[in-house]
């Protein structure tokens, strides 16, 4: 397979197509000095993109209730009613809290709830359109649009023209986990299938709704489980074009789960090279720095990724999960973290255009 491997890197690193069996090559037979060559090959692919440059957003991420039945094995921010760390937000909490920190992005997820249903949550689309024209408003999973359909009597379509209407801009790439049956039955069966994800981003790119893409990984998965994830993305972009980024998610054991340690950081970079150069179609490659740690994250960024999402607020979902992240980031935090790393930032919007360039 050296061959193979080798052709691999040098078509990634000038950003050319991989072949299934290049993409597997990647991580066959891995050893410390293929791991250099394979964040190398990332580097390079990258450069060629964007130079130097790597870009934040002034968003605040909105979770307005984490009650939800959904069951889902590995997830802690997950609560019933009555739970100790259950939560509501009302409407006004969150106008509020957008009109005092005015961020740029607005990244709305809640859990399977009838406290927050379908009407509910299109008001709060509507309404934070009329109140802040300018925010760019990302919402709503695909598990929350099929849950929506299915408990408002709409079709999936339907909800995603009336979500766009109201104000929706984009669409976040949750609750993909990954596109492996096999986990699938044994963590997440009662929610949306890997197939109906996939077809319900590729329903809201129809309509112009960019979205983005996730995945999870760390908790018993594979790699070629994670190449076949990549590869099932690749060729979903190549029919609707719609999704603008791939945000890989380490998993976050935290308390009393099947996973004692979620992926080491080598693990965590190598997965952001594989995707930078397998993902060849998707334009941005994120570094989230609240499920990979500082130091990680700006490390990310010379292992293929671009941009390294935002200041988020109060980010609720990694930390309940045991996340050891700082809870939000300022603006100079950001700055400071990408010069550390040897990047330039730069502020973008939620569309991914450049607002301020920072030397």
């Amino acid at each position: 397979m050296s061959a193979v491997f080798d052709q691999a890197l040098e078509k990634g690193a000038c950003c050319e197509r991989l072949s299934p069996e290049e993409a597997f090559s990647l991580i066959e037979a891995v050893t410390p000095d293929r791991l250099h060559q394979l964040g190398a090959a990332a580097l390079a692919n990258r450069r060629k993109r964007f130079g130097l440059r790597a870009t934040y957003v002034f968003n605040l991420q909105i979770n307005p209730a984490n009650i939800c039945g959904s069951g889902c094995t590995f997830c802690n921010y997950a609560a019933s009613r009555n739970a100790p760390h259950a939560y509501v937000l009302e409407e006004a909490e969150i106008f509020d809290r957008i009109e005092r920190l005015c961020p740029t992005e607005a990244h709305i997820v809640g859990g399977l709830n009838t406290i927050w249903p379908y009407a509910r949550n299109l008001s709060l689309v509507r309404e934070l359109r009329r109140k802040f024209p300018d925010l760019h408003i990302k919402c709503y999973t695909a598990v929350e649009i099929a849950y929506f359909a299915k408990t408002s009597g709409l079709s999936e379509s339907d909800v995603l023209d009336q979500l766009k209407d109201a104000g929706m801009d984009a669409m976040p790439g949750g609750g993909a986990e990954i596109f492996s049956d096999r986990l699938y039955q044994q963590h997440w069966k009662n929610k949306t299938r890997p197939e109906d994800w996939v077809r319900i981003h590729q329903l809201a790119h129809a309509k112009g709704i960019v979205t983005n893409a996730t995945m999870l990984f760390g908790f018993g998965d594979t790699w070629p489980e994670r190449i076949t994830h990549l590869l099932i993305l690749r060729q979903a972009q190549d029919q609707s074009g719609g999704f603008s980024c791939f945000i890989p998610l380490p998993f976050q054991p935290g308390a009393g789960h099947f996973v004692e340690k979620g992926p080491t950081p080598l693990e965590t970079l190598t997965v952001l090279a594989a995707s930078r150069l397998i993902l060849d179609n998707i334009p941005h490659l994120k570094s989230y720095w609240p499920m990979t740690g500082l130091a990680t994250c700006a490390a990310g960024l010379s292992w293929g990724a671009d941009d390294l999402d935002g200041t988020i607020g109060k980010e609720r979902i990694a930390h309940l999960a045991g996340a050891a992240t700082p809870v939000g980031l300022a603006r100079e935090k950001m700055i400071e973290l990408t010069q550390m790393a040897g990047f330039i930032p730069a502020e973008r919007d939620g569309a991914f255009a450049i607002r301020e360039k920072i030397s």
